[in-house]
C-alpha cells in the first residue's frame, strides 16, 4: 500500500482539511495505516482495477470516522478520501448532522441520479486524477448549491468558538443577516445542537482550559475573561460539564465516570 496527501481544490479549501490517496499495489513497503484515517468526518471513493474496467466499489459520507478496516486494499484498488473540516460535510450536502453522525450514509441513498452520473465519470477515468477531477465535480456542484449554508455554519461556528460570550449570537444575527428562527433550524440541522448550546459547550471550553493551565489569579477573572456573568454562572456551568467544582478540580482532578 502507498499512499499521498494533496491540497483540496482552492474552492473547497475552506471546507475540505485534505485529500487522501490511497493505492493497493503488489510490492507494498509500507503497510502502515495513513496518519488520517480517524476522527474525522470524510466523503470516501473506493474503485478496483479489473480485466473489465473500473468497479466503483463505495461511495460513503462517514459523519464521525472511516472504519480501520476500509484501509485494507486489494491490489489494483485505489481510495481517495475527503477529510472535511468540523460541521462542514453535512452542509455539503444538505443532511442532518444527526443522521449522518449515526451511520454512515452510501451516496446512492442520498441522491440517486448525482450518483449514477459521478459513477458513470469515474468509470471513465483513466487514471486518479481523472477520478480526482470528477469527485472535485460533484463537491463543487454541491457547494455552489449550498454555499450559503455552508458559509453560515462555518462562520458562526468559527466565531463562537473564538468569542462565546452571551452576546454573540445577535452579533451573528446582525452580520449575517439572518432572522432568529432560520439560524436556528439551520445549526440545529447542520450540527447538532442549537446555537445556544454550542456556545455554552465552547464557552466551558475556553474556561475549563483556563482552569487547567492556572492561568488566572482568581476564579473571578476566568469568568469574566470568557463571558460569564459573574463567578457563581461560571461555578454553576463548570460543575454541569464535569460534575464537579473549579477548585476541587485544581485540587483532586476530575472524577472517573
Amino acid at each position: 500500500m502507498k499512499y499521498r496527501y494533496q491540497k483540496p481544490h482552492q474552492l473547497l479549501s475552506e471546507y475540505v482539511r485534505t485529500v487522501l490517496i490511497v493505492e493497493g499495489i503488489a510490492q507494498a513497503g509500507d503497510n502502515k495505516l495513513p496518519l488520517f484515517t480517524s476522527g474525522m468526518p470524510a466523503f470516501l471513493c473506493s474503485t478496483l482495477k479489473t480485466s473489465h474496467g473500473i468497479n466503483i466499489r463505495q461511495l460513503t459520507l462517514y459523519g464521525k470516522s472511516t472504519p480501520t478496516d476500509i484501509w485494507e486494499l486489494k491490489n489494483d484498488e485505489t481510495i481517495v478520501a475527503y477529510f472535511f473540516k468540523p460541521f462542514s460535510l453535512a452542509s455539503f450536502f444538505n443532511l442532518s448532522a444527526a443522521v449522518i453522525v449515526k451511520n454512515p450514509v452510501e451516496l446512492s441513498k442520498w441522491d440517486a441520479h448525482k450518483t449514477n452520473a459521478l459513477r458513470t465519470q469515474l468509470s471513465y477515468a483513466k487514471n486518479t486524477n481523472e477520478k480526482i477531477e470528477a469527485l472535485d465535480g460533484l463537491l463543487l456542484h454541491q457547494w455552489q448549491q449550498q454555499q450559503r449554508e455552508c458559509e453560515i455554519v462555518r462562520q458562526s461556528t468559527d466565531r463562537i468558538m473564538i468569542d462565546s460570550g452571551k452576546e454573540v449570537l445577535s452579533q451573528i444575527l446582525e452580520e449575517l443577516n439572518l432572522n432568529e428562527r432560520t439560524f436556528q433550524r439551520m445549526f440545529k440541522k447542520f450540527v447538532g445542537v442549537t446555537p445556544s448550546q454550542y456556545r455554552r459547550i465552547c464557552q466551558f471550553k475556553l474556561s475549563f482550559e483556563k482552569v487547567r493551565n492556572g492561568n488566572f489569579d482568581k476564579l473571578t477573572d476566568v469568568a469574566y475573561q470568557t463571558g460569564f456573568a459573574d463567578q457563581s454562572h461560571f461555578i454553576r456551568s463548570f460543575k454541569e460539564f464535569t460534575d464537579i467544582t473549579p477548585k476541587d478540580y485544581k485540587r483532586s482532578g476530575l472524577k472517573r465516570k
